[in-house]
């Protein structure tokens, strides 16, 4: 039986002689039966591993216990730790997909013990509850009215009991006038009840405006606080949301169920408790005034109820944060399946996901469940006492009107004022557990508010009237806060010259993207500086950066909800939209190359576009990402990746465009790029090695040209075929004659003469150039610009001898 896998189930000592009964088999069965599920994965590895799982065995090969592990017990999380072990030296995909599983078994088993031994801190409490109640300072006023309205709605009730003791008394009594009317505190029963009625009906319509205001101040209150967290959230940086806990799912539910967690516990159950505080005092002073023994009676209660309020009050308190996190993770995974469903639909996977949602819902309803079976058991604890001592408090009243020490009326008064008193008090617990949950969702949500970032959103000096635009980056050490052993640059260095046009070019993982990532100033440096027109971007307000500064354009731009024309000026100020006319918009959307495919909807620049742009396609959308960062006028200008979905057209007349605005002087433009075709049209390319290294620098066509460089090792011999596809015909032509003339100046440098020689110095320039400089040269330099002219005039294949 151990060869067919009981072995590592068996991992609880048995000490009879060592040996194996079929009734010890059981036992370490049933011993072990919580263990199973984890044990499965077991049964799946080969002989080879099983061997490797020794020290879970407790039995040797001869059926005795292993003297090694004797009299030890094995925890589970030993146990989680050993089949870790075991299956990471496994070749099996499946063995490795259980690892994961099981490390996520752990991080949440090691969750939920952190939630439980985390005690309460009363004085952390109630700070959270003092913050949040000066969120609601500029509704004071209302407060106070819907304060004003509990007082009057507690009024009639205290009142009413005192009528029902009184009006028993005086009718065993035969309290009547001359008319035969019963007479309760000197008055007729008919005045006191004409009094009555409209008391109660003020005291009806207070509890009505109670409610009222009440709710509109927990409105104002969750609005008020939303905005609040919302604010600081979009100041934050990147290192904030790359952070796990700070994914979109955790800070929905944040802004959504927590935010609403403290609404209630402040707008409703704290006035809800002062109104049974008033109750309490009133109903207390109340029985005191009718007999000071049975109020006695009636206080033996109120310890247990205290203590057994906090006591409760403390697990609930946890159960509750434990339930918003399986809450929160639920959400997560909502966000995540929902925004994934294409990809998941295309591979299949709605099962899997399904399962991981079933999961975290399972995870939500347990603790939900746990949460209720302890209100439950503080309800029926609070009731058991609560009934005791009304009964209790019964039956002596009983006792003093048979000794004539209490009349009848004052007994049934007692009663019901110990009913508003035990009432009262329960409710109060209740509003002290509330509080406690708004406390806890509270102090989540100012740990969102009180976050420090490390690139401050406001702080830095104005930027100044003309920027220049160069850019350099001097002993840059960066590494990802997620990732902080993992240095992304250590010493990269490079300057980019003003109104150029760069490229960077560098295997995967090397840092290309993190340039533009830095420029942004969405993380701080580890080390080096970051100059732009010799200025350390660190000097300068993170927000004036990037809206006068920078323009980004990324390789699967995000386009939000709404219109064409609203997503084209998303980056631009009130001031600055104010000042555009819509042919402003058309001429910028034509030099993006989407002025035509907009005007062809039929709403034209005003086309709904869905949520994340999802009526439009990979390309339309790059466009109008380009046209959205070319109507801002940047000084610099990011493209990553940004015409990866463009046809070659399209890319060519977009290549056009920024050389303009390049050759004008109103523009750096940054290329990160793969493509060939938005390399070559690049003034310069930059290679990054490992660690942001430069491994070389220089005009494209010096590197391209050269096999040994970096750039010709990255570039495979497809790179040239796309590099000839993308080029147009006028592209082609003019290549040619670059081509021809490569090989009348080689011819001439043979022969040695002068204005070769001159030729071949300046071969870099471009064309027109060359025969303007040339044109400067002596008389006897004339002729040789002539015969330049014609001899490249013509096209390979039509030199005449």
């Amino acid at each position: 039986m151990l060869q067919l896998g009981l072995r590592p189930y068996l991992t609880q000592p048995i000490s009879i002689r060592g040996l194996i009964s079929a009734g010890q088999i059981h036992k370490a069965l049933k011993l072990q039966s919580n263990q199973i599920n984890i044990h499965r994965s077991f049964h799946r590895l080969t002989p080879f591993q099983h061997s490797s799982y020794a020290p879970t065995r407790i039995f040797n090969e001869r059926g005795f216990q292993n003297p090694s592990i004797q009299n030890r017990w094995y925890s589970q999380k030993e146990r989680n730790q050993e089949l870790l072990e075991s299956l990471a030296s496994s070749p099996s995909v499946k063995s490795h997909l259980e690892i994961a599983q099981l490390r996520k078994k752990q991080i949440r088993a090691e969750e939920k013990e952190q939630m439980k031994n985390n005690k309460i801190d009363f004085r952390k409490n109630m700070k959270t509850i003092a913050r949040i109640l000066k969120l609601g300072r500029p509704d004071l006023k209302l407060f106070f009215y819907a304060l004003g309205f509990i007082l009057f709605a507690v009024l009639y009730p205290t009142t009413s009991v005192k009528l029902v003791g009184a009006a028993i008394d005086a009718f065993n009594a035969g309290n009547k006038d001359a008319d035969g009317d019963l007479v309760i505190w000197g008055y007729k029963y008919s005045t006191v009840f004409s009094v009555m009625v409209p008391f109660m009906c003020v005291s009806a319509a207070c509890f009505w405006a109670r409610i009222w205001v009440l709710k509109v101040l927990g409105e104002r209150l969750v609005a008020r606080l939303r905005l609040r967290v919302m604010k600081h959230l979009l100041r934050h940086d990147s290192a904030f949301f790359d952070n796990d806990k700070h994914k979109a799912g955790d800070l929905i539910s944040r802004l959504s169920s927590d935010a609403y967690v403290v609404s209630r516990s402040i707008t409703s159950n704290l006035p809800d408790g002062l109104k049974n505080l008033l109750f309490g005092f009133i109903s207390s002073y109340m029985m005191f005034t009718i007999n000071p023994l049975l109020f006695g009676v009636m206080l033996l209660i109120s310890p247990p109820i205290t203590f057994g309020s906090v006591w409760y009050g403390e697990k609930i308190r946890s159960l509750s944060t434990r339930l918003q996190n399986a809450t929160a993770g639920l959400t997560k995974v909502s966000e995540e399946t929902l925004n994934s469903v294409k990809l998941i639909q295309a591979f299949t996977g709605e099962q899997k996901e399904l399962t991981k949602y079933s999961t975290q819902l399972r995870n939500v309803v347990n603790v939900a469940r746990r949460e209720a079976l302890a209100q439950s058991n503080y309800a029926v604890s609070i009731y058991s006492l609560y009934h005791s001592g009304y009964l209790s408090c019964i039956a002596l009243g009983v006792y003093l009107i048979i000794n004539g020490q209490m009349t009848t009326g004052d007994v049934v008064a007692f009663t019901m004022y110990s009913e508003l008193f035990n009432s009262a008090l329960y409710s109060l617990t209740t509003t002290y557990m509330e509080l406690m949950k708004g406390s806890g969702a509270g102090i989540k949500l100012f740990e969102l508010i009180d976050h420090d970032n490390d690139v401050p959103a406001i702080q830095g000096d104005k930027l100044p009237p003309h920027l220049n635009n160069s850019i350099e980056f001097k002993d840059v050490v960066f590494s990802y806060p997620t990732r902080p052993n993992d240095l992304i640059f250590d010493g990269c260095s490079f300057t980019v010259p003003a109104s150029s046009s760069t490229c960077f070019v560098a295997p995967s993982g090397c840092g290309k993207s993190t340039v533009a990532t830095l420029l942004l100033r969405s993380y701080n440096l580890n080390n080096g500086e970051i100059l732009i027109g010799g200025r350390n971007i660190n000097d300068f307000q993170v927000r004036e950066l990037r809206r006068e500064v920078i323009g980004i354009v990324q390789q699967e731009p995000i386009l939000l909800s709404g219109t064409i024309l609203e997503n084209i000026v998303y980056g631009l100020t009130p001031n600055q939209i104010s000042k555009l006319t819509m042919d402003d918009i058309e001429e910028v959307c034509k030099q993006a190359n989407c002025h035509d495919f907009i005007v062809a909807f039929p709403d034209g620049y005003d086309t709904m576009i869905g949520s994340r742009g999802a009526s439009l396609s990979g390309g339309q959308k790059q466009r109008i990402a380009i046209a959205r960062a070319l109507v801002k006028r940047p000084s610099i200008l990011i493209l990553d990746e940004a015409t990866s979905a463009l046809d070659s057209k399209s890319e060519s007349l977009i290549n056009e465009t920024l050389k303009d605005l390049t050759s004008q002087g109103k523009m750096t433009i940054i290329s990160i790029a793969h493509r060939l075709s938005t390399i070559s049209k690049s003034e310069n390319v930059i290679v990054l090695g490992k660690h942001g290294k430069v491994v070389e620098q220089g005009r494209f066509v010096e590197l391209f040209s050269n096999p040994s460089s970096e750039l010709s090792k990255l570039l495979d011999e497809s790179s040239f075929k796309e590099y000839e596809d993308h080029m147009t015909e006028d592209e082609v032509e003019e290549q040619d004659r670059k081509d021809h003339e490569s090989e009348m100046i080689e011819k001439r440098q043979k022969e040695g003469s002068e204005v070769d020689i001159i030729r071949s110095l300046i071969d870099d320039l471009p064309y027109d150039i060359r025969v303007q400089l040339i044109g400067q040269f002596s008389k006897e330099l004339e002729d040789e610009k002539k015969t330049i002219t014609s001899e490249t005039s013509m096209r390979p294949g039509q030199e005449t001898s």
